[in-house]
């Protein structure tokens, strides 16, 4: 009862800490939403239902990895730096509890980036997507199974800056390298295999699954992946805040 006391009194906290960024981090989710949908639209023209449909999931996806992979590195980066991060770690509450509400902070902030990447994409195209309920869960799991990865970055990195250059690569990465704005057929082989280990990858599956009906998606078994790479994301996540001191 307390840990759930103190989780919520964390995310209302982080809430508050954030009110001034909250507004250009939802604007920032719109500009790039737009910019992915029409730019990558253009560059396909004609496009396809089928294709439309793959691009609009995939900048969704997209919006839970930044957040997970480039949002909450540099929020605990900079925290570090400026000894918000210290002092939180050294009140009486436990830094998992501490942890996951900074994990669902950045889930929260998605969520709307998420809804209007779908709207958008949806009335541009003129598509039939629905919002499953099932996304909630994709978006839990996925910014869990990418969580270890940004809270590693973020805690061991020793600047900023060097965070935020991290942070450019695995940007670098995921829109061009990864199966989730391209094909998975499309990529070479050699990235095609080893995204079969990358969780980007089973995230952008599950969020197909969840709002299409596209042949080839495996929502159970993203899930099912989604939730092994969480634990052991989550794993990660402990033993770096515990480095800490």
């Amino acid at each position: 009862m307390r840990s759930a006391r103190q989780f919520t009194d964390l995310v209302r906290l982080s809430l508050l800490m954030n009110r001034n960024e909250i507004w250009f981090i939802g604007l920032l989710q719109v500009l790039l939403t737009v910019s992915f949908v029409l730019g990558f639209g253009y560059f396909l023209r004609p496009i396809s239902e089928t294709q439309a449909l793959f691009l609009t999931t995939g900048v969704a996806t997209n919006t839970v990895v930044m957040v997970a992979l480039v949002g909450l590195p540099n929020i605990l980066s900079q925290g570090k730096a400026e000894g918000r991060l210290d002092y939180f770690l050294t009140l009486p509450v436990n830094r998992e509890v501490f942890l996951g509400a900074q994990v669902a902070y950045v889930a929260l902030t998605a969520l709307p980036g998420i809804v209007f990447a779908v709207w958008f994409g949806d009335w541009h195209y003129g598509l039939s997507l629905n919002l499953n309920p099932a996304v909630i869960v994709v978006v839990v799991l996925g910014v869990l199974s990418l969580a270890g990865v940004g809270i590693a970055v973020g805690t061991l990195s020793p600047r900023p800056e060097i965070t935020n250059a991290l942070t450019n690569l695995i940007v670098f990465y995921v829109l061009l390298f990864a199966p989730v704005l391209i094909p998975r057929e499309q990529l070479p082989s050699l990235l095609e295999h080893l995204s079969v280990a990358m969780p980007p990858t089973y995230v952008a599956d599950a969020m197909r699954g969840a709002l299409t009906d596209l042949p080839g998606t495996h929502l159970a078994r993203s899930l099912l992946v989604m939730t092994g790479f969480a634990c052991v994301s989550l794993a990660m996540s402990v033993a770096a805040i515990r480095r800490r001191g």
